[in-house]
C-alpha cells in the first residue's frame, strides 16, 4: 500500500504501531531524505493479502499524528522501455 501525507517526523515504528492495529504487518518502507527525515510517504505491506484489502478503505482518510492519511494500493513498476527518453519524445513503443 502507498501511504501518503505523512508528517515529516514520522518514524518506521510509528507506522508499524499504527498499522498493527489492523493486523500483522509484513513490511514497512519509510522513504526518508539524506538526514533520515520522512519524505511524507511510505509503503506498507500486511502479512495477509486479504487483510491488506480491508485495511485500505478502513484507514484511507483517517487521522495520523494530526494529518489525514492517503492510503491506496501501491502500483507495481512496469518495466522501463529500452528506448527511455526517446520513446517518450517520439512516441515509440
Amino acid at each position: 500500500m502507498l501511504i501518503g501525507n505523512l508528517p515529516l517526523d514520522t518514524t518506521k515504528d510509528d507506522l508499524l504501531a499504527f498499522f498493527e492495529k489492523m493486523g500483522k504487518v509484513g513490511h514497512v518502507e519509510l522513504l526518508t531524505d539524506k538526514v533520515g527525515r520522512c519524505k511524507g510517504f511510505a509503503f506498507v505491506t500486511m502479512a495477509d493479502r486479504d487483510q491488506q484489502e480491508k485495511v485500505i478503505p478502513a484507514l484511507d482518510n483517517t487521522q495520523f499524528k494530526g494529518r489525514v492519511l492517503s492510503v491506496s494500493p501501491a502500483k507495481t513498476r512496469s518495466q522501463p522501455s529500452r528506448l527511455g527518453f526517446f520513446s517518450k519524445l517520439f512516441g515509440a513503443k
